[in-house]
């Protein structure tokens, strides 16, 4: 009897996150949603302009020319930031990603993976976390 009902509240809390999660998923769209609806939301210039600037933040404070960053913590800066603009940092993360690439095409940035430097021509065919440091042509402009 008691290893039935400790069963059950295992399946019940099976259940929950399962729902929890299909709620969430559900909800992000619709905030997505949102998000691509609203007037508040900058163009797409301003949202380069502002990702930059938090990129440039992020990277002048390393200590180290090999330290890196998370395009996490951008996203999540320009929420921290701008709450009204960027509510859901999680949409921000195509836009952030697109430009760090963009800057790794000038040299200003480059792209880690497991340590080791990433190349423009891999973009596409990468899975998993990627970190951004300082590159060659770096300048906090």
């Amino acid at each position: 009897m008691v290893a039935t009902r400790s069963a059950n509240k295992h399946q019940t809390k099976v259940d929950q996150a399962k729902n929890a999660s299909k709620s969430k998923s559900s909800t992000s769209s619709i905030t997505n949603a949102k998000i691509l609806n609203s007037t508040s939301i900058p163009d797409n210039h301003q949202v380069n302009i502002e990702v930059k600037q938090k990129m440039n933040e992020l990277l002048s404070k390393l200590t180290s020319a090999s330290s890196t960053i998370c395009p996490s913590q951008i996203a999540r800066g320009l929420n921290k930031d701008h709450p009204a603009r960027y509510p859901d940092w999680r949409s921000m993360m195509d836009p952030v990603r697109d430009l760090v690439w963009a800057e790794v095409k000038k040299g200003r940035v480059e792209v880690t993976q497991g340590g080791e430097v990433r190349k423009l021509e891999e973009r596409e065919g990468l899975k998993g976390p990627i970190r951004v440091r300082r590159g060659e042509k770096w300048n906090s402009e």
